[in-house]
């Protein structure tokens, strides 16, 4: 798979701060240059730290956008302890791959969006020329280049992005729900491909910012019914505020038409098969961990007619139809953004994303107002 390598140069501040100890292999990446912007970055060893970078500049086709919120999630942890596969990250990175920002200048040939728009902005981009693109299959990009992992994430003061990637986010639209831009278009392509029907029983698996996402989206679905099998009884009546029916720690001997799977919980992936309804689909969205192997019940699969679908990031459709829901006013996610830091507050955010009681929702650097 082809990815787009990048060498991000800069210079630590005087106080760099850390999460970790300081590290060699950040302050030689960041050696180089003048400093003249805030970067969060990461060389992939657990450590991460706020550096001074050069301003990017954006070339033709590109927009300069300085972010406002960035959303920190487990993902984020996982690329700073160098844990994904490897296809997928180009290091030292910049994290930020959720986030909303505000167009403050443009590249050569673009004159859209308009200077001052506030927009949120399509993670993967798609060469648009390969087979896959054609059929609008754009998450599966013969060449994988994405923000935040192999491109610079908007953890940052400043960042560079093509201009066709960028939807503008309407005024009523507050920053709490625009920030959760990307894990709404992540769950949109989920239900893409899960297809419900009306009528159907939904479960979801996990009780953090994409089940809770899940759930909102599904009963634009009309199902009958919607579950959430989450860990934390805390979470139960921030489950409640995004639509859901019943709120378990345990599962039941209910059986569902669709299981949405968002907590890379390898027990949680074996016990669905037999949660399912025949014709049932699973369709896995949360990681279990790069390697691990996640045991199925393969006679269950087969009896039962079984669909078992992955669902990759997200499509340019699919954000286009997560921001339409967002400006339409049918999908106010605001209440799952429960906690907020200063960009140089992250070490802050990242220990509430581990360790933050019950109700947590997203946690969000605050980087321009």
């Amino acid at each position: 798979m082809g990815k787009r390598h990048l060498i991000i140069a800069g210079k630590p501040l005087a106080t760099a701060q850390m999460c970790h100890k300081s590290d060699p292999t950040l302050r030689q990446v960041a050696s180089s240059i003048s400093p003249t912007m805030k970067s969060l970055i990461t060389p992939g060893d657990k450590t991460v730290a706020l550096l001074e970078v050069a301003d990017p500049v954006p070339v033709a086709g590109e927009i300069l956008v300085a972010p406002i919120y960035a959303g920190v999630c487990a993902t984020d942890i996982e690329v700073i302890n160098g844990e994904l596969d490897p296809d997928f990250v180009v290091y030292p990175a910049t994290l930020g791959h959720e986030w909303c920002g505000r167009v403050v200048g443009h590249g050569p040939g673009v004159s859209k969006p308009a200077i001052g728009s506030r927009i949120v902005v399509t993670g993967l981009v798609p060469c648009s020329t390969c087979f896959e693109c054609l059929a609008g299959a754009t998450n599966r990009c013969l060449t994988y280049s994405e923000i935040g992992f192999t491109r610079p994430g908007a953890a940052a003061e400043l960042v560079t992005v093509p201009a066709f990637l960028a939807h503008v986010v309407a005024d009523s639209v507050s920053n709490e729900t625009a920030v959760l831009a990307e894990p709404t278009a992540v769950v949109t392509q989920a239900f893409t491909n899960a297809n419900p029907k009306p009528g159907a029983t939904i479960l979801i698996v996990g009780d953090g910012t994409i089940a809770m996402i899940a759930a909102s989206l599904a009963k634009t679905f009309q199902p009958s019914l919607v579950h959430m099998l989450g860990l934390k009884p805390g979470q139960a009546e921030m489950a409640k505020r995004a639509g859901v029916d019943q709120f378990l720690t345990e599962p039941t001997e209910q059986k569902y038409d669709i299981i949405i799977e968002a907590a890379g919980s390898m027990e949680r992936i074996t016990g669905a098969i037999k949660q399912l309804n025949r014709g049932g689909t699973l369709v896995l969205v949360g990681y279990t961990g790069f390697g691990n192997m996640t045991p199925i019940m393969v006679d269950n699969v087969i009896n039962g007619e079984i669909k078992i679908l992955g669902s990759f990031a997200s499509t340019v459709k699919a954000w286009a139809t997560a921001v339409g829901l967002m400006n339409s006013g049918k999908l106010d996610l605001s209440y799952l953004v429960t906690h907020k830091f200063p960009l140089a507050d992250f070490a802050q955010a990242i220990d509430a994303l581990k360790n933050a009681p019950a109700p947590r929702g997203k946690v969000a650097l605050v980087i321009s107002a």
